[in-house]
C-alpha cells in the first residue's frame, strides 16, 4: 500500500468519527438538552408571573400570623397541664361563691385525649335557683380556666313545704362538665391569682323556667321521695335505691308511694325507673338512669 493511500484511509477514518460525533451531537443530544431547557424556562417564565401573587399571599399570611400571635399572647383563657377531680370540684366551689349556692354531686366519668389536648369528663347532678344555676353556667364559659358545658338537662320543679303560703321553683339540673388539659409547651399555662370574671355582673333574664300557671303543689308533710330532686343509685329485678334531696337513701318497690305519684316500672336491663306524677291534674312520666362513675 501506498503512502499516499494510507494516508487518505485514515483521514477518511477521523472523518468519519468526527461526521459520527458531530451527527450524535447535534441529532441526538442537543435536541434532547433543548427540550429540556426550553421546559425549565417555559417553568421559569410561570414563576416569574406567578410571584406578584405568591408575594401578595405571603404578605396576606405574615400579617395574619402577627394578629393570631398578638391574640395568642392576649389569650384570657388558661389550660392547665393537668386536671384532676380535686382540682375541678375545688374550682366549681370558687364559681360557686360567685355564682351563689348550686348544690350538685359530681361524677369523674373518664377522660378524652387527642394529640395536644384533652379533657376530663364529668356529669354534675344537683339542683338550684334559676338565677343561681343561669350565673353557675355563665361563669365556668367564660371565666379564666378552660371548662365546657357539653350537655345540659334542665326543668323548672316547684315545691312547697308547711311553712309556705305559695310553691317556690327549684331547677334540678344535670351537666356534662368538660375540663380541659394540654401538657405541650406555649399552649398550656397554670392558673394563678384572682380571676376578675368571677365578680362581674351578669345579666339573668326571665326565667323561662317558671311555670305560667301554677300546679299548687301540696306540701310533702310524709317526707315522701320527691322523684325529681333524687338520684337514682341502683336497680334490682323488684327494688330500687334512691337518695333524695337530703341525702337520705330509700329502697322502693313498684306500686311504693312517691311524692305526687308512685314507682310503675323498674328495669334493670337499663338501670332506670319509672314514675307517674299528678302535678295539678297534669299525669307526668319521669324516668331517673343510675349514673356511673370511675
Amino acid at each position: 500500500m501506498s503512502y499516499a493511500l494510507r494516508n487518505t484511509i485514515v483521514l477518511a477514518a477521523f472523518l468519519a468519527i468526527i461526521f459520527g460525533v458531530g451527527f450524535y451531537l447535534t441529532r441526538v443530544q442537543q435536541p434532547g438538552k433543548v427540550t429540556k431547557l426550553q421546559a425549565e424556562a417555559a417553568t421559569l417564565d410561570r414563576t416569574i408571573s406567578e410571584r406578584p401573587a405568591v408575594e401578595k399571599d405571603l404578605k396576606t399570611s405574615e400579617a395574619k400570623l402577627a394578629e393570631m400571635k398578638e391574640k395568642y399572647g392576649k389569650r384570657f383563657k388558661v389550660i392547665p397541664s393537668n386536671d384532676t377531680t380535686a382540682l375541678t370540684y375545688a374550682y366549681l366551689n370558687r364559681v360557686m361563691d360567685a355564682s351563689g349556692f348550686v348544690k350538685f354531686d359530681m361524677l369523674y366519668q373518664g377522660a378524652k385525649n387527642f394529640k395536644q389536648y384533652g379533657y376530663n369528663l364529668y356529669n354534675l347532678k344537683g339542683e338550684t335557683s334559676y338565677d343561681n344555676l343561669f350565673k353557675f353556667i355563665w361563669y365556668l364559659e367564660h371565666a379564666k380556666l378552660m371548662y365546657k358545658v357539653g350537655d345540659l338537662t334542665v326543668t323548672g320543679h316547684e315545691v312547697r313545704d308547711a311553712t309556705r303560703e305559695k310553691p317556690k321553683t327549684i331547677i334540678p339540673f344535670t351537666m356534662e362538665l368538660h375540663a380541659y388539659y394540654s401538657s405541650v409547651a406555649g399552649l398550656s399555662s397554670e392558673y394563678s391569682g384572682e380571676d376578675p370574671t368571677l365578680y362581674r355582673h351578669v345579666g339573668v333574664g326571665l326565667n323561662f323556667l317558671k311555670p305560667i300557671i301554677s300546679s299548687e303543689p301540696p306540701a310533702n308533710l310524709r317526707g315522701l321521695v320527691d322523684v325529681e330532686r333524687s338520684d337514682l343509685r341502683a336497680v334490682m329485678a323488684d327494688k330500687i335505691f334512691i337518695v333524695d334531696e337530703k341525702g337520705v337513701g330509700h329502697v322502693l318497690r313498684v306500686g311504693d308511694e312517691v311524692y305526687l305519684g308512685y314507682l310503675t316500672k323498674i328495669d334493670p336491663a337499663e338501670n332506670e325507673a319509672e314514675f307517674t306524677l299528678n302535678k295539678g291534674g297534669i299525669i307526668d312520666r319521669v324516668v331517673l338512669k343510675v349514673r356511673f362513675g370511675k
